[in-house]
């Protein structure tokens, strides 16, 4: 897929959803092991009829805690849009403006994701590694 594709492209790190079938069900094209045997990151695709519908269940799914991990977040991004959904809140900013994700990184603080982990890698189909 390139820049200007209809889908969104997602991350999901594994640990953020409660049942991981919520993963299963989505269209899983990359992945990328984080800790082995604990910890995935699933890049995905969804179609934009599908995104609010998706975006709900993961937030309906996600985990409030993992270990000591809190504040769990699944992003989509598409050409110069980023969707951030917390489990009580989304977000809509612009990828390539981070001036735009100013709330969004103060809301993941105030929901205890750690500082280094509000940078939503990737957010633009150019910057993906896997």
């Amino acid at each position: 897929m390139r820049a200007g594709t209809k889908n969104y492209r997602g991350i999901i790190l594994s640990i953020s959803q409660k049942d991981k079938s919520a993963i299963a069900a989505l269209s899983l094209i990359g992945q990328k092991r984080v800790i082995p045997g604990a910890v995935t990151l699933y890049k995905v695709e969804v179609e934009p009829a599908a995104l609010e519908r998706t975006i709900g269940r993961l937030q309906d799914n996600m985990a409030e805690r993992w270990l000591h991990i809190r504040g769990f977040y699944v992003h989509f991004y598409r050409d110069k849009e980023l969707i951030v959904a917390f489990k009580h809140r989304v977000f809509r900013a612009h990828a390539y403006d981070k001036t735009t994700w100013e709330e969004m990184i103060e809301y993941g603080k105030s929901v205890h994701t750690p500082e280094r982990q509000l940078d939503f890698f990737p957010c633009t189909v150019e910057q993906e590694t896997y």
